[in-house]
């Protein structure tokens, strides 16, 4: 019996060392996970140095501010308004969003919503999510919160299960099935009208799926829409908020937000207008961000990096485009594209102080450009639009610097209808080149614009001068036809008029004598009257 236990003891031992030869990484796993850790985080950071020296795109760009080495995959700083790419690496590369997924999310739920709707969580909202993942908890299948509280939840908790009832609410209110599949739709449509070309999202949280990716170029044009809202930055930018959850609920539940650029935070950015960040093992740390300085607003997305550096790259992209690149108004230094009309209306002269041109560039419209670029290194681009009486954009002028689209602008018509015009001939040499038609049918023509220098510059005024001075020969001219016609009236040539003329004389003679004979006939009876008292 003994021996017999003793076998089993020894073979029980050389199973357990077997076990142990042939799976170590795994045993170490378990029984040293901290050494196992430090192992993953020593590979993350040689491959976040490697990544260091990719190349980025945006610095072959000639006479283009040269952008910094990060240890980002993938990354890009963008003007919100004229979509220019300051600073690019890696823009087109498909990656997984993680939890930047969910801007999408809470901007679709934004424009189609109100925030007092009511989202009631589904069992599907619930329990399709991982159990250790970000989550709200608190809800059960029928439990409902107002719209608000919901997409603080998805931007400040990051909250898994709380995107998804989002997204089905969503779904439901446009007409389409209430499932995250319906809402999936709705999200990939938006990408595509948003200009977007490399995304295909099949969830509404980020959660990992093959199927399930964008780039930094797509995600910065979703940005550029998010952070153009008001509320969405302030939810973006919040790092913590409470709310009752529900109307039994004694204490609040209160959420907290893991990004570290919001005010107090280690990498707090002052010029920080909201940011999302996320993470799933596959693409590591992700972040989307915008700020603003001096009026010029950027987005910034960062794909694939090790914490904290997700942070630290993205204070120093904002730096880098903020030190580097300006606003220029175009309306300010466009001294190019001028209409000539009638010389009726082409003068210096304002009417009542009002010297708006008929035609006339956007006030608002501006390029971005290096700090070390004027506007006439710009270069300009003429599409006229098809005239609508919808709309007063007559054509529009894009402009590009070192082959880099900077920004555009409309001609735009100030009056009611537009009318028959062509541009003045000391303008710049036109050269139609055709284009092939577009779906929406915007543009007819694309016309490119030479750099030919002018000597002069004319601005559509109305020329008051003449518009006095015909007034005035025009009512000198009525005058002169009434005198005639008055001359006309009291004269006449023929021996009937001069004779009608010296009847209606001595009847006026006569009828003064009558007036005179009564006159003195009154005075003698006032006179003999006194006499005889």
């Amino acid at each position: 019996m003994k021996k017999i236990k003793h076998l089993l003891y020894r073979l029980t031992v050389g199973t357990m060392l077997v076990v142990v030869l042939f799976s170590s990484t795994a045993f170490t796993d378990k029984i040293l996970p901290g050494s196992a850790v430090t192992n993953a985080e020593v590979d993350y950071v040689e491959q976040m140095e490697q990544r260091k020296a990719l190349p980025i795109q945006s610095n072959a760009i000639e006479n283009w501010p040269k952008g910094p080495a990060i240890g980002a995959q993938s990354a890009i700083l963008m003007e919100m308004n004229t979509h220019t790419i300051l600073y690019a690496k890696n823009i087109h590369e498909k990656c997984y969003p993680a939890s930047t997924t969910k801007i999408l999310t809470c901007l679709i739920a934004m424009q189609n919503c109100t925030m007092d709707e009511t989202i009631t969580f589904s069992h599907d909202a619930i329990y399709d999510v991982p159990l250790d993942g970000s989550k709200l908890g608190g809800v059960d299948t029928g439990d409902t919160i107002a719209m608000e509280q919901a997409l603080y939840c998805v931007l400040v908790q990051s909250a898994n299960e709380v995107a998804s009832a989002v997204g089905e609410h969503v779904a439901e209110k446009l007409g389409k099935e209430k499932s995250v599949q319906a809402f999936c739709e709705i999200m990939n449509e938006k990408v595509k009208a948003l200009g977007g070309v490399d995304s295909n999202f099949v969830n509404c949280n980020g959660l990992f799926d093959e199927n399930h990716y964008t780039s930094a170029y797509d995600l910065a044009l979703i940005g550029s829409e998010f952070f153009s809202n008001d509320l969405l930055c302030k939810m973006s930018s919040t790092s913590s908020y409470h709310f009752q959850l529900k109307p039994e609920d004694e204490e609040d539940v209160w959420i907290s937000s893991k990004n570290q650029l919001y005010k107090g935070k280690p990498y707090a950015y002052q010029y920080l207008l909201g940011s999302k960040t996320g993470f799933v093992s596959q693409s590591r740390q992700t972040l989307v961000s915008a700020a603003e300085k001096n009026g010029m607003k950027l987005v910034c997305v960062v794909f694939t990096e090790e914490t904290p550096y997700q942070f630290e790259d993205t204070v120093t992209l904002f730096q880098y485009g903020f030190e580097n690149f300006k606003r220029v108004s175009i309306h300010d230094n466009e001294t190019k594209y001028n209409i000539d009309t009638m010389d009726f209306f082409d003068t210096e002269d304002d009417l009542f102080g009002d010297s708006t041109p008929l035609i006339s560039i956007e006030n608002d419209a501006y390029v971005i450009l290096p700090n070390t670029a004027e506007f006439t290194d710009a270069v300009s681009t003429l599409t006229y639009a098809e005239q609508s009486s919808d709309t007063n954009v007559i054509a529009s002028i894009h402009y590009t610097y070192s082959d880099v689209p900077v920004g555009d602008c409309n001609l735009v018509f100030y009056k009611s209808s537009v009318p028959t015009f062509h541009f003045s001939s000391n303008s710049p040499v036109y050269e139609p080149v055709p284009e092939p038609d577009t779906s929406e049918g915007e543009m007819i023509e694309s016309i490119k614009i030479s750099n030919k220098p002018r000597e002069s510059t004319n601005i559509i005024y109305i020329d008051v001068k003449k518009v006095i001075l015909g007034i005035i020969i025009i009512a000198g001219l009525i005058l002169l036809v009434l005198f005639v016609i008055s001359i006309l009236k009291s004269y006449s040539f023929s021996p009937r008029g001069q004779s009608n003329r010296r009847l209606r004389s001595r009847r006026r003679e006569a009828r003064a004598a009558r007036r005179e004979a009564r006159r003195n006939a009154r005075w003698y009876r006032r006179v003999n009257k006194r006499g005889r008292h």
